[in-house]
């Protein structure tokens, strides 16, 4: 274990490293397969997976199910309840 590796341990149990995630924005995804590539060759990857930022409709859709949404009548029903 190298010592700039942050660990966690608990009481007497031995100290496990915790692993961290680096996340790294793609602007031409022609070059996706050859940056995978060179980030897989650094010593202590062990995974790299591809994900797509959410747009802004499945936000919106995200924040409904969350119930981060609220309903107001009119203006006045939405600054009372901003506080203004």
């Amino acid at each position: 274990m190298m010592a700039s590796e942050p660990v966690v341990a608990y009481g007497n149990a031995a100290a496990v490293p915790v692993p961290c995630q680096i996340t790294v924005n793609i602007a031409d995804m022609s070059m996706l397969k050859d940056i995978k590539r060179a980030i897989s060759m650094i010593r202590g990857v062990i995974s790299i997976d591809k994900s797509r930022a959410m747009k802004s409709y499945e936000r919106a859709r995200a924040d409904v199910k969350a119930g981060r949404v609220v309903e107001c009548r009119d203006k006045e029903d939405f600054f009372n309840k901003l506080g203004i």
